[in-house]
């Protein structure tokens, strides 16, 4: 079998250092999973890039893409290879309504605990953030909210992730510690050290945030703020960063898990180790990219 790779950082390559090196890892570790199975093939090109894009996944009998959300780049590369190849992550429908914020709050808000959301400022402490975006870009506190933004009540509390695996069944697969500076990603904490009984809450959260959204497949990261409960924050519909380090925490590649859950079974991961990952050049380098780095420490 031939399966398509997509990655936008490391196969067109127009983003920033900092960024750039996190897609790369999470290429990196798409690859070496995906590799077991079968002929992984890619594509670099900026020029006549759609073209080339579309000959390549043409090519294969199945993809996965992993791009941002900014632009719906995701949304529109996903609709496209949809066209040609079995696609091992969630459908464009499903992209279209977790890629908007807006959109992801109206499906979700009877489902799961999420904070107050809205187009106009609300009677709380907020954040202001685009509709369409992803890395905690142009997030601020209070401030005017603009057309193609919202406000969203800030909810103080320890930012953490949820890495499901979606098919037939929603397999939880790693509850991850989120760093953030300033709205931005640094890195995480897989897994995060939690108290064993928020856990079940936790996860209910994250579960019904999927179960909500028709058409999520593959791996999907809920993003969450664990206060006196958990709420959700958003729901990525691709790869996410805490995957780069699944195979030295619980002994299996991100390739692997995609794989496992289209054509196999996954089992609940068991971790072997706890590992901190940062953008420095600090520690076991995974991907470097010009001069910014990601690394790796076990705690």
């Amino acid at each position: 079998m031939k399966v398509f790779l997509y990655e936008h950082a490391t196969c067109f390559g127009d983003v920033p250092e900092s960024i750039a090196v996190e897609g790369l890892a999470m290429y990196q570790a798409l690859y070496r999973g995906l590799a077991k199975f079968g002929e992984v093939r890619s594509v670099y090109a900026k020029e006549n890039f759609l073209s080339i894009f579309e000959r390549g996944v043409s090519e294969c009998d199945a993809f996965i893409i992993v791009a941002p959300e900014n632009n719906l780049t995701l949304f529109n590369l996903t609709k496209i290879a949809e066209r040609y190849a079995f696609n091992l992550g969630s459908s464009s429908k499903a992209i279209k309504i977790t890629s908007d914020k807006w959109r992801l709050y109206k499906k979700i808000k009877r489902k799961v605990n999420i904070p107050k959301t809205s187009k106009k400022p609300l009677d709380c402490k907020y954040v202001v953030k685009p509709r369409i975006s992803c890395g905690g870009v142009d997030i601020s506190l209070n401030s005017e909210i603009k057309k193609g933004y919202i406000a969203q009540e800030f909810i103080e509390g320890k930012p953490i992730s949820v890495s499901v695996a979606v098919g037939d069944e929603i397999i939880p697969l790693s509850i991850n510690e989120q760093i953030i500076e300033n709205f931005e990603y640094f890195g995480g904490v897989v897994p995060a050290k939690i108290c064993e009984l928020e856990i079940p809450e936790i996860l209910d959260e994250a579960i019904g945030a999927v179960e909500a959204i028709r058409g999520l497949y593959g791996y999907v990261g809920v993003d969450l703020i664990l206060a006196e409960q958990p709420y959700v924050i958003e729901l990525n519909a691709r790869l996410t960063t805490p995957a780069i380090v699944f195979e030295y925490v619980y002994g299996i590649t991100a390739g692997e898990i995609v794989w496992r859950n289209a054509f196999d079974r996954i089992e609940p991961l068991q971790a072997k180790n706890t590992c901190i990952f940062k953008k420095s050049c600090e520690g076991e380098i995974i991907a470097k990219v010009g001069e910014k780095c990601l690394s790796m420490a076990k705690l």
